[in-house]
């Protein structure tokens, strides 16, 4: 699916009540939308995501100071804070600003993403 269509598609899923999360597809880094009925999904990969309970040590590992994660962690919870900002009902324009900043985030974030790669 290219770049284009999943913004479109994420686009769609928020607009339908779907919550953008801070956490990214273990697969492809794309950030995972929660769905009305509590599943999270990646829209690039168009499935549903199962989450992994972290352990201590996972979390003391991801903590390690890796300016690159920590970086990615704060451009995901940019991402799930505007996803809240978005009126329940909102104007075309302010779907296409936030289109245009989900779609620049994204971005931003694969650029991290294959900065770690």
């Amino acid at each position: 699916m290219s770049d284009e269509n999943v913004t479109k598609r994420m686009g769609q899923l928020l607009r339908k009540g779907a919550a953008l999360l801070i956490t990214a597809c273990p697969k492809c880094n794309t950030p995972l939308l929660r769905l009305k009925d509590g599943t999270m999904y990646c829209a690039k990969c168009d499935k549903q995501v199962i989450e992994q309970q972290t352990t201590p040590s996972t979390i003391q590992e991801g903590a390690s100071g890796d300016i690159l994660n920590q970086l990615a962690t704060k451009v995901l919870i940019i991402l799930e804070e505007y996803t809240r900002s978005l009126p329940k009902k909102p104007h075309p324009e302010e779907i296409r600003t936030f289109a245009a900043v989900v779609k620049d985030l994204v971005e931003i974030l694969r650029g991290i993403r294959a900065l770690q790669s």
